[in-house]
């Protein structure tokens, strides 16, 4: 039962991505098909949709599993159904679901009209309201008995809304292209007039908005039943009498389309003003929608955007704001890296910017993510405004504003640093594997020598080859360093993340260590705040880099000097942790030794880097590189601060990312 509660909330999830892609009809329908076939586990999906008669259905999107994207037409593409004949014919009359076993028994089917291959069906009518037919959902597979019960109840979370945002794309494109077509300044006949007026009349029965066309002196001349439902307007009164006579003077024949907010008995309606063409006399035609709920959201929105907007410009990173997957801030760093400019970004939906695998790979990691939780370290290939193709790196995090759903991200370009990186991997490879095949023969002799069965070898030849084997290890450590960071920067650092007790991991990590810190008399003191949350990290590597910057700090101080390690929960200083009010466990690592100077500091954490001075007791210079990639991974920071007397190692881990 937990499982089927889970896949319904999963479908309910996506349902609800799809319905953000409105007004494009083609991306609902073809977000809508992918779903089905994906949760059904269909080989073929299609939407009919009502001919403009209503007496007929049209295939208007379909899509096959195997195929990259849908296909969508507001002419039909392919076989039309009599309403009440044929199963979707049936389903789209009685409005009641069908789920055939076995297509080929069936007698209102014949096999001579399928294009593919059926013997599964699932045929589901898509209502909005009580009765309104949007249209028929087919889902087929060439198996026999293939859907379930069980796949209808799915199917029957899909329907409703998905039916909803159909219709209401369908319907904003269909106003579009009226408003189009009406603005066109055409001569017409008075024959073409009968007939528009006849369509315009068809037009305005069903659709859910009010219409209202009037001439220039403001006279109704029309209105459907919805306008007069808002309005409380008839034929032959004024609309001046609902807008006022000042705007009603701006209804005149130079006039340009315009739109204003008028309140009227207790709503605020939306009227949007167009040019009607019909001669011999002018007609202006408006639409009427009721926007109150809308303006109130709008207004309690924009306080609350107005907080985040001044974080998000001001900030050195580049970062945007989403609302419904819609940019609505950009600060200038993110503007420049895309080169668009503020209004071009504007209201634009990111699915535009990037490729659909990429949209669906982004959906599919934040499904779920709770408010003010975060994923950290998305990587995104995206084009700029001139084509340039660069890759991003984007921390998202999600934040509830009035009940609506937001999303707020920090980006890095990285594309010069995969490039390098790519470079550098493959040549860590090769040598850590031409250091390995000669060092795994070496030791094999070095060991067999060391046995020394006959007992011939002499106290020093003993001590030669005990130091030749300590070298050795030396080596393949330096080797299993070198893969381990190859690994890392290659993007095959996989987290196997899980709620972990940084207390106790701290205490863990400190104990094993002490053993190595006697051997120069060092003490390991641990100080932490009695209550800290815990973090959804991979513990291993979390382990790894701890114990690489204890490790750091051990070599760096005196003999029997002391290293301090603190632990305290604080709230981060990014400017995505401030806007998410993200709280981080801040750890520290203070070590007895001589320091860091500021001009050390920005290049300790570059690979192979061993200070200025070269000292061989550095090591290689990949420890701290390998924590800074595991931290930055988990989302989080490191930093050094520069000191005259004993290094501070700063590391930031967030504490509320998302168990994703």
């Amino acid at each position: 039962m937990n499982d089927l509660r889970t896949k319904e909330l999963t479908i309910l999830k996506k349902v609800n991505q799809a319905i953000s892609y409105a007004p494009d009809v083609e991306a609902v329908a073809g977000a809508i098909l992918d779903i089905v076939i994906e949760e059904a586990n269909a080989e073929n999906a299609s939407i009919m949709m009502p001919s403009r008669n209503g007496k007929f259905l049209e295939i208007r999107a379909a899509k096959g599993k195997l195929d990259e994207t849908s296909r969508y037409s507001e002419e039909s593409l392919g076989l039309n159904l009599q309403i009440g004949e044929g199963i979707a014919g049936k389903v789209a009359q009685t409005l009641e679901p069908v789920i055939l076993g076995d297509i080929m028994s069936n007698p209102l089917i014949e096999a001579s009209e399928m294009k593919v291959k059926v013997r599964s069906l699932m045929s589901l009518p898509m209502i909005y309201g009580k009765k309104e037919l949007v249209g028929v959902l087919n889902i087929s597979h060439s198996r026999k008995a293939v859907f379930t019960k069980q796949d209808l109840s799915l199917m029957n979370i899909i329907l409703a809304p998905a039916a909803l945002a159909l219709r209401n794309a369908r319907l904003m494109r269909e106003v579009d292209d009226i408003n189009t077509l009406l603005r066109d300044e055409l001569s017409m006949t008075d024959h073409a007039v009968s007939e528009f007026r006849k369509q315009a009349i068809g037009m305005f029965g069903y659709i859910s908005i009010g219409v209202i066309t009037c001439d220039s002196n403001g006279d109704v001349v029309m209105l459907n039943r919805k306008a007069f439902e808002m309005t409380g307007l008839t034929q032959g009164e004024n609309i001046a009498e609902v807008i006022g006579k000042e705007i009603q003077k701006n209804i005149r024949p130079d006039m340009e389309s315009f739109s204003i907010d008028k309140k009227h008995n207790g709503r605020v309606l939306n009227f949007e003003f167009s040019l009607l063409p019909v001669k011999p006399r002018l007609q202006v035609i408006a639409s009427i929608r009721d926007v109150t709920l809308d303006r109130l959201r709008e207004r309690e929105f924009k306080k609350i955007e107005d907080q985040y907007r001044e974080l998000i410009e001001s900030a050195t990173d580049a970062m945007y704001m989403l609302k419904d997957g819609r940019f609505i801030i950009t600060n200038k760093k993110f503007q420049e890296m895309l080169g668009y400019c503020t209004d071009e970004l504007f209201n634009r939906h990111y699915r535009h910017f990037i490729s659909r695998d990429a949209v669906k790979g982004i959906a599919i990691t934040l499904r779920g993510v709770s408010p003010n939780g975060f994923i950290p370290n998305l990587e995104v290939v995206t084009n700029r405004k001139d084509g340039t193709q660069v890759t991003l790196e984007i921390s998202v995090g999600k934040l509830n504003i009035n009940g609506g759903n937001c999303f707020v991200g920090m980006v890095r370009d990285i594309t010069s640093k995969k490039e390098l990186l790519a470079l550098k991997t493959r040549f860590l490879h090769v040598a850590s594997h031409e250091i390995r095949v000669p060092l795994t023969v070496l030791r094999g002799y070095v060991r067999m020598l060391a046995k020394d069965i006959t007992g011939r070898l002499s106290s020093s030849q003993q001590e030669c080859i005990e130091e030749i084997e300590k070298h050795c290890e030396k080596l393949v450590n330096f080797t299993n360093a070198l893969l381990d960071f190859a690994r890392i920067n290659s993007g095959k650092l996989t987290l196997n993340r899980q709620q972990v007790d940084l207390y106790d991991l701290m205490r863990h990590v400190v104990r094993d260590m002490q053993i190595k810190a006697d051997e120069k008399g060092i003490s390991i003191v641990l100080e932490a705040d009695e209550f800290i949350r815990s973090a959804y990290v991979d513990l291993l590597r979390i382990e790894q880099a701890l114990t690489n910057l204890i490790d750091n700090a051990i070599k760096h101080s005196s003999e029997n000097g002391l290293v301090r390690v603190k632990l305290v929960q604080t709230e981060g200083s990014q400017d995505l942790n401030k806007i998410l009010k993200q709280e981080t466990a801040e750890i520290s690592v203070i070590d007895s030794g001589p320091g860091v100077k500021e001009e050390e500091a920005k290049d300790l954490f570059n690979e192979f880097f061993v200070g200025i001075s070269g000292n061989s007791r550095r090591g290689i210079g990949l420890g701290l590189a390998i924590t800074k990639e595991i931290i930055h991974a988990h989302g989080g920071m490191i930093e050094v601060k520069p000191s005259d007397v004993g290094g501070i190692f700063v590391v930031t881990i967030p504490l509320n990312t998302d168990n994703d």
